[in-house]
């Protein structure tokens, strides 16, 4: 059971105008985005890109999609109010983009990630900003 749904992958829409759109209401400019089962892109997914949004994905997964979007805005707000980070800032350190950008270049990453990876870039030092909430 645990290997079918490591397999798992999204379903990527590519040269769609849905991150465009998103663009308008988020503080950053969306390329692409993981919301449940899709993938949506504005142009055509690099590997890389790929690899980014299926582990997001796999977090939605482990938390059945919805929960994940609950953490995800609470460890946003964290980092804005909290650690008075910028609106890009606090979404680039949010504990789901931090596992994301680190390991989106490992290419097997997401055949060796362990269940509920992003826990561990809760709380990081306060030295380190790279932890996120």
């Amino acid at each position: 059971m645990q290997s079918l749904i490591k397999n798992l992958r999204p379903i990527y829409i590519e040269e769609s105008r849905f991150p465009v759109w998103l663009s308008k209401l988020v503080p950053i400019e969306v390329w692409a985005v993981s919301i449940g089962p899709f993938v949506w892109c504005r142009g055509i997914l690099s590997t890389t890109t790929k690899r980014h949004e299926c582990i997001h994905f796999h977090q939605q997964l482990e938390l059945l999609f919805v929960g994940q979007w609950i953490l995800y805005g609470l460890s946003y707000l964290y980092n804005r109010i909290i650690k008075r980070m910028d609106g890009p800032t606090a979404y680039r350190f949010n504990v789901f983009e931090v596992e994301a950008y680190t390991h989106e270049s490992t290419v097997h990453y997401l055949r060796n990630r362990k269940t509920f990876a992003w826990v561990k870039y809760i709380k990081g030092s306060e030295e380190d900003e790279t932890q996120g909430f």
